[in-house]
């Protein structure tokens, strides 16, 4: 196939791809509603749907559908004219005075369940059996609720129950169940990363349709990173006869990064540099397509916290915003960078690499004396 049919082929593929896509049958990313909003892995908002799950007198539409289920599972008695109670962070003090909450309190009639609830979170010392000795005396069953059964780790007196059973108790899903508890259930069959619902729809038959064609051109991507590689190696090789400055390349695996420095910019284990970097996994695709420059800071953990990182950051501010490094990203090392694109298409690599150049040079013109002093005050 020549190159002016791969062209055309691309296109044609391209504007199927936007058909399906606008046809809503092309689908990445989240899933669920708790996906988008990040909550699916945090304990409070998951504990607080499920104790609202529980409440027969929601408007969640499932009555006490999940309360009855949950009892039944754990061979304990329900009282259908009893009162449900359902108490969330229920606290309670030890005769030592030290605090403890329960994270779910069931009470039906005269039954009493205790949920202690996980989701990555594992048992804090003791935790286990202060609630055990604070509720002991009325709870009728101590649940230990993880992603993952907790097996022989788990203490005495107390059951394991996984987040996955709560939600297949719950299914099939009466017809009137709200749209809250229908996101919920999905979101939690696929907390467990074996049990990820398969990705069995138009976008996989897209590519089971044309697959040869998309492997042979995605091949070119490695010869393309390739290209543009070795003519940023041989196009920066010209940094080298900075006699004021140390050049340095530093190949890693995924992060290539060219740095220009003097030895005087250290404090400590701290060192920084004017510097040149990708990373190899991202680069020509959406996530991160072109090279990045900026001044970079090395050698200390937590840089987001060091006052002395905080200080250069804030020092160097209005000349980084004269270069046009806009960004900021401290606890990556990177005070004040930015993407350097080509002109055009056609401008790689070639004149990629010559604006990598240009702002390596301009970022050392710029901020090379301010930096001295920096370091030496």
């Amino acid at each position: 196939m020549t190159v002016e049919e791969w062209e055309s082929r691309l296109n044609d593929l391209a504007a199927e791809a936007a058909w399906i896509k606008g046809d809503g049958r092309w689908h990445r990313g989240p899933r669920t509603l708790l996906q988008v909003l990040s909550l699916h892995q945090m304990e409070l908002p998951m504990v607080a749907l499920l104790g609202w799950m529980l409440e027969p007198e929601g408007y969640h539409g499932l009555g006490n559908y999940v309360v009855r289920g949950l009892f039944e599972e754990l061979g304990l008695p329900f009282d259908r004219s009893a009162r449900v109670y359902v108490s969330r962070e229920e606290l309670r003090v030890a005769p030592c005075g030290k605090v403890t909450r329960a994270d779910l309190v069931v009470r039906v009639g005269k039954v009493c369940l205790l949920l202690e609830a996980k989701i990555n979170a594992k048992q804090h010392g003791d935790q286990c059996r202060r609630l055990q000795q604070l509720w002991g005396d009325e709870a009728n069953a101590l649940v230990y609720l993880t992603r993952h059964k907790a097996g022989s780790s788990l203490p005495a007196g107390w059951r394991s129950l996984t987040w996955r059973r709560v939600s297949d108790l719950m299914t099939p899903l009466p017809q009137r169940a709200s749209a809250g508890v229908r996101d919920f259930v999905e979101t939690v069959q696929m907390l467990d990363t074996q049990e990820r619902a398969s990705m069995l729809d138009e976008k996989t038959q897209f590519y089971l349709r044309h697959w040869s064609l998309l492997s042979e051109w995605a091949a070119l991507r490695s010869d393309a990173i390739h290209s543009i590689e070795s003519t940023l190696i041989a196009a920066t090789a010209s940094f080298e006869r900075y006699a004021e400055a140390e050049w340095i390349f530093r190949p890693p695996q995924r992060f290539p990064t060219f740095e220009l420095r003097r030895p005087s910019w250290q404090r400590g284990d701290l060192r920084a540099a004017i510097a040149l970097q990708w990373d190899r996994d991202k680069l020509l695709t959406d996530a991160g397509p072109w090279p990045y420059v900026g001044v970079r800071v090395t050698g200390v953990p937590h840089r987001a916290k060091s006052p002395f990182v905080l200080s250069l950051a804030e020092e160097l501010e209005q000349a980084v915003k004269e270069l046009g490094w806009p960004e900021k990203d401290l606890s990556n090392g990177w005070l004040w960078w930015r993407w350097v694109e080509p002109a055009y298409v056609d401008d790689v690599p070639d004149g990629l690499a010559s604006a990598c150049c240009s702002q390596l040079h301009r970022g050392w013109r710029f901020l090379s004396s301010r930096m001295d002093e920096l370091f030496t005050t």
